[in-house]
């Protein structure tokens, strides 16, 4: 049948190179394939106008996807947990409540008024509530694990959406270098492609360090959970729950006991604090 030969263009890497330095190797392989692809003829315009059009839209998504995840509701439920967690270790007196805080009229007078957890008394409602937390955060280490793989495998995907990106900016800046001299209008909307392509490039990578603190917060309860609250927290709550045991029975606990939990309840706050 009688027709028209199908023009395509052919380049070397090292020219992509020349044209846009500091690209992988991977990248200028992929824009050859791209610009090898391109058929000049009828509807190139059309192909031109799109050139890199799904690349950008599927970004759009990648990062619709990330922001959805990293608003899980997990994230929000772990953090209360947490932060009630310090609020209760940090209002702990447990030199008090071992009777080494002073033995003052108004000390005794405010003891349950003040904020503090320095009776007892006290110190058994606090070890149940912590017991109960510990419990709500052993229950979210699943959902928490699933969602930072699922957090690594789509900042994968961004990451190879963006070399396919960075791949299609460089082929769409040679075809408008390449069509210059035999067709302005077509060039043009290469050079337009390639300009939208880089600027969306250039937000992809801005983009970056937000994407590692996304995936930094799950990975940071993950820690919290399993190296603090499933490690160290049920034995120091076993020891808070004979200091209120003992206390309660007037039985006396010694400053050197009470100074040496007093310790361990601070070294357990500053590996809780982010």
């Amino acid at each position: 049948m009688p027709g028209a030969e199908r023009t395509r263009i052919e380049v070397a890497a090292r020219d992509l190179e020349a044209l846009s330095p500091g690209a992988a190797a991977a990248v200028y392989q992929q824009a050859r394939s791209l610009i090898g692809a391109f058929v000049l003829g009828k509807g190139a315009q059309r192909k031109a106008i799109l050139w890199g059009h799904d690349l950008q839209k599927a970004h759009g998504d990648l990062v619709t996807e990330m922001l959805a995840l990293a608003r899980s509701p997990v994230l929000r439920q772990v953090e209360g947990y947490l932060a009630r967690m310090m609020d209760i270790l940090g209002s702990i007196d447990l030199m008090a409540v071992c009777g080494h805080g002073g033995d003052s009229v108004v000390r005794r007078l405010f003891q349950g008024v003040n904020g503090r957890i320095d009776t007892p008394g006290e110190l058994a409602k606090a070890q149940a509530e912590l017991e109960q937390l510990l419990a709500l955060m052993g229950g979210a280490l699943d959902p928490l694990l699933d969602l930072k793989d699922r957090l690594l495998c789509l900042s994968g995907s961004m990451e190879g959406a963006a070399a396919q990106v960075e791949a299609a900016a460089i082929g769409a800046l040679f075809l408008s270098e390449r069509l210059r001299q035999d067709d302005a209008a077509l060039a043009q909307r290469f050079a337009e492609r390639s300009m939208s392509l880089t600027q969306t490039l250039a937000q992809m990578r801005q983009t970056g360090s937000t994407r590692e603190s996304q995936i930094e917060q799950p990975i940071r309860m993950i820690g919290a959970i399993q190296n603090v609250a499933l490690v160290v927290m049920p034995a120091f709550i076993g020891s808070i729950a004979t200091v209120a045991t003992l206390g309660a029975r007037k039985t006396t606990i010694s400053p050197t006991e009470a100074g040496e939990l007093a310790y361990r309840l601070r070294d357990i706050i500053s590996q809780l604090k982010p």
